[in-house]
């Protein structure tokens, strides 16, 4: 009999013992449960990417880069307008991110185009359609060494030189420290109303022509084709 009831008081207390040792291991299951991060799935993993991914590139232009090349027809600091070879235009938007390269011109701006410039534009399209000019290239024109013969119209030393030429058109030269008339001797003789030869290569930096040279013809010289311009309009050269 003592037996059976030292047995059955050591049942219940393994028994307890069993049951207080699971009540104190389950809080800490429950906690390391806590701190260890569930595995993410490969497709969980692809989807947190390309959430990265579209959130870099959010704001930008999206798009493949077009390229365009013709003949500025008219900028401004927002845009510009392309003269393609097939005779359509193109407009494109131009942004302070948009790089200019010209010859000659270092850190260039918008404010260095000009129209009649040959440019090689890389714009990109938005979803509206609308181009932005990525970067602008001035395509430098080969220099070539121009005469115009003509008649004297306006003249600003060391400014510019306008004259009417025989072929009937207006052209203006700017003038600078090296621009030579020749021969020296008749350079007083330079003046509204004189015959002249200007020899002008063009700035391949712009649309502008420089005068290198200015030749005085002699005075009295060409006088049957002088174009008929009102004699107020003209001063007469200074006689030799």
């Amino acid at each position: 009999m003592n037996l059976k009831r030292i047995l059955a008081v050591l049942s219940i207390t393994a028994a307890l013992v069993f049951v207080s040792s699971q009540a104190m291991a389950s809080p800490i299951m429950v906690i390391d449960a806590k701190k260890t991060p569930a595995a993410k799935t490969p497709g969980e993993k692809a989807t947190e990417k390309a959430d990265e991914r579209a959130t870099k590139q959010a704001g930008k232009v999206h798009g493949k880069n077009e390229n365009f090349k013709g003949t500025i027809a008219a900028v401004d600091a927002a845009s510009l307008t392309l003269t393609l070879q097939d005779g359509s235009s193109v407009t494109i938007g131009l942004t302070a991110e948009t790089r200019i390269h010209a010859a000659s011109l270092k850190d260039a701006t918008a404010e260095a185009l000009q129209p009649g410039m040959t440019a090689m534009v890389q714009a990109v399209r938005d979803e509206g359609g609308n181009l932005t000019a990525r970067s602008v290239h001035v395509i430098p024109s080969k220099p070539v060494r121009t005469h115009h013969v003509g008649w004297v119209t306006e003249y600003l030393p060391g400014v510019s030189i306008t004259i009417q030429a025989h072929d009937g058109n207006t052209y203006t030269f700017l003038l600078t420290a090296e621009t030579k008339i020749l021969p020296a001797e008749r350079a007083g003789q330079l003046a509204v109303g004189s015959r002249v030869t200007i020899i002008a290569p063009r700035d391949v930096a712009s649309t502008s022509w420089t005068a290198q040279g200015i030749v005085v013809h002699p005075e009295g010289s060409g006088a049957g084709s002088l174009p008929a311009t009102p004699a107020s309009t003209l001063t007469p050269a200074p006689n030799p």
